[in-house]
């Protein structure tokens, strides 16, 4: 028996799919730009908030 419950596995994909579109992003060279405007994203808001994909201007979107 697992000591984790559906709303805990949930939660980790839902973090494992924010790890998986950041890695891509990095790959791919777009880890530092918003994915609403393109503007670059602050390193500071990245440091802390490494899976963020908007600049500070937008919501993340989930």
């Amino acid at each position: 028996m697992s000591d984790f419950d559906n709303d805990s596995v949930a939660t980790i994909e839902i973090t494992l799919n924010h790890v998986d579109r950041a890695l891509e992003r990095l790959r791919v060279g777009t880890y530092r730009t918003c994915q609403v405007c393109g503007s670059p994203l602050e390193l500071a808001d990245l440091v802390a908030m490494p899976l963020s994909a908007n600049c500070s201007s937008h919501p993340e979107l989930a």
